[in-house]
């Protein structure tokens, strides 16, 4: 598909090059040290950093989607296939076979909304080729993305003039052009590292967590200062007066915050993000609103959580997707007797007199997010592959992902409907070596 400019896919279909990194270069990477130190948002391309579906697809689709009556589409972060490449083969794989075969009217995905961390370990520009533009050259849709800590950390004498910089280049250019040789995907045009999406029932707020690896951050008085605090709470107040000025809801708009950190996680190797999460609710409460889904990557799992809010009861759901295809998946942690916790079974409080559920997790499979978004719900649906990829022969069928977990929010009620019983992933008794192709 190639419109308004951009080019998504290859016009080939074409099988998954297994490839490895020079030797050097993995072994130079791993033994970086990076500064332990916030970095300086970009400023954004356009102000305000808005920017809507129809200025990436043709008005036609656009039509055809707000015609069907829902909005489909991908999330999930943490991709970047570093050390082995397998898992975000089959993973971005799966995606592409999603897309395929059918419209928009039968529930084709319209894009595929990244939750950071799209190159490991530091963004470098190298990278992008063999860790993005290779992976999903078969995927027929445009990628939008906010970026991850491992997006923006600096290292010391790193070539570049300012954090985000390959991201901004990949994402955020003025016109799409061809940034990678060999990969007919085109450059998104992104106003900015945050920015908004309006869509079809949907309206989106990608946000940017910053560099550490410990916790999240939107703002602060120095290093970031907090023009993205003022972004958020003024784009909130944007999706509270477009509720208002349409009493009829005829231009129904479900509000989704991404964010690369998660405020809720219980991964061993990742903490929860209370200050950022503080952030954000201090401008829902100044803006009068509050999300109605809440996305985010960083922990190499899949984790939901209810979180019940004390004022008026309404439910909302925190997901964590960071199981997109780095190598290392997360595992829960322990309590004080060495178990792992049950989902639908541990409630407690999140410390501002609302509850916060665990309500399912997943830690041991690859895997991907398919939203559907109409008027009345948001269908979420965590849909887990294999780690080993199946296309290394062009048309080779690809078989389709199990249902992980999955659930709806009521739109007007704003509560959260049942899942469906977890699935347990079929893995090939005896995996196979990929087989290695060059370029």
């Amino acid at each position: 598909m190639s419109t308004n400019g951009f080019t998504f896919a290859n016009p080939t279909y074409t099988a998954d090059n297994f490839f490895t990194y020079s030797a050097g270069d993995l072994a130079g990477d791993s033994n970086i040290t990076q500064l332990a130190v916030l970095e300086a948002i970009p400023a954004p391309r356009v102000n305000p950093p808005v920017f809507d579906l129809g200025s990436v697809l043709p008005a036609a689709a656009v039509a055809q989607i707000a015609a069907s009556g829902r909005l489909v589409f991908h999330s999930v972060g943490d991709t970047g296939g570093i050390v082995r490449a397998e898992p975000q083969l089959a993973v971005s794989d799966a995606m592409a076979a999603d897309i395929t075969g059918k419209t928009y009217a039968t529930g084709q995905p319209a894009f595929f909304f990244h939750l950071g961390d799209v190159v490991y370990y530091f963004g470098q520009e190298q990278y992008y080729p063999e860790q993005f533009y290779d992976p999903y050259r078969n995927y027929d849709a445009p990628i939008f993305a906010i970026p991850g800590n491992h997006d923006g950390v600096m290292y010391k004498n790193e070539p570049i003039p300012y954090s985000l910089q390959p991201f901004v280049d990949n994402f955020c250019t003025p016109t799409p052009v061809q940034s990678a040789p060999s990969f007919s995907r085109t450059t998104m045009t992104q106003p900015g590292a945050y920015f908004v999406l309006t869509a079809p029932f949907s309206r989106i707020i990608g946000l940017y967590s910053n560099t550490s690896e410990i916790s999240g951050v939107l703002g602060n008085s120095t290093t970031i200062g907090e023009d993205q605090v003022t972004f958020l709470t003024q784009q909130l107040a944007a999706a509270l007066a477009a509720r208002q000025a349409d009493p009829q809801n005829l231009n129904p708009q479900a509000l989704i915050i991404a964010v690369h950190h998660p405020p809720f996680t219980g991964s061993s190797q990742h903490f929860p993000s209370a200050a950022m999460l503080a952030q954000i609710d201090t401008c829902c409460k100044q803006a009068g609103i509050w999300p109605d889904l809440v996305l985010s990557g960083h922990a190499h799992l899949y984790e939901r959580y209810t979180r019940t809010m004390k004022a008026d009861g309404r439910q909302i759901p925190y997901v964590v997707a960071g199981n997109g295809g780095y190598y290392n998946l997360s595992k829960m942690k322990l309590n004080a007797a060495g178990k792992k916790p049950k989902p639908g079974q541990h409630t407690e409080p999140d410390g501002q007199g609302n509850t916060i559920s665990l309500d399912q997790y997943n830690e041991t499979d690859f895997g991907f997010l398919r939203i559907t978004v109409s008027a009345t719900t948001i269908l979420v649906e965590s849909l887990g592959v294999s780690g080993t990829p199946t296309t290394t022969t062009p048309g080779t069928p690809i078989p389709p992902p199990i249902v992980i977990d999955s659930f709806s929010v009521n739109l007007s009620s704003h509560t959260i409907g049942a899942a469906v019983a977890k699935t347990k992933a079929k893995r090939p008794a005896k995996p196979q070596p990929p087989r290695k192709k060059g370029r």
